[in-house]
């Protein structure tokens, strides 16, 4: 569409904090695998908003891949007490033991929702009738594709770690009643 799944993944981070702050919670912000990380400690009120939005308007991503583990050091040293942490990924297969181990370590100190943001052109392409054999090729690789996914979302739930999967129209809507379903449960 008209924006990329980084500017989705943020729109829909900034619509969960705006949410948050209105409910009392401090938000706060961490990034890594962008051009320049960024890091935002958690305060409450609904002026960290514009703080927020100061801090990520000139966010840019990058092709290199998530350091998982770095990200995940750093986030133990700045954040000791216990939060929500939403980490908002793209997941692939070959972020499988590195993600796990990570959201692992970040699981013993805060409780850790993974929300994968599925690509849209999937779910067409697995809706799309096939009469070709290139059709083929292309379904039997979206099925595959998608199967690793499911599979990665579910060695992660086996291990306790929360895992939201949606697509970019999804995302900010989900996140929201997540939070505010775990909100209400206490």
């Amino acid at each position: 569409g008209e924006l990329a799944h980084f500017d989705h993944a943020l729109n829909a981070c900034l619509l969960l904090s705006y949410i948050a702050l209105r409910q009392g919670d401090a938000v706060g912000l961490s990034t890594f695998a962008v051009e320049q990380p960024r890091y935002l400690a958690p305060v409450k009120g609904t002026g960290q908003l514009n703080v927020l939005l100061n801090t990520v308007y000139d966010l840019k991503s990058t092709q290199r891949s998530a350091d998982y583990q770095a990200a995940t050091t750093q986030l133990l040293a700045r954040q000791k007490r216990r939060a929500l942490v939403v980490l908002v990924t793209n997941l692939r297969d070959e972020d499988d033991d590195e993600l796990l181990t990570a959201v692992k370590r970040l699981s013993k100190q805060h409780r850790v929702l993974v929300a994968s943001l599925r690509e849209e052109v999937l779910d067409r392409l697995r809706q799309t009738p096939v009469q070709t054999l290139p059709e083929a090729l292309t379904y039997c690789g979206t099925v595959d594709y998608l199967n690793a996914r499911a599979e990665l979302h579910e060695r992660l739930n086996a291990h306790g770690v929360a895992v939201l999967d949606a697509t970019t129209r999804e995302l900010g809507a989900t996140l929201v009643t997540r939070y505010l379903d775990w909100k209400k449960a206490g």
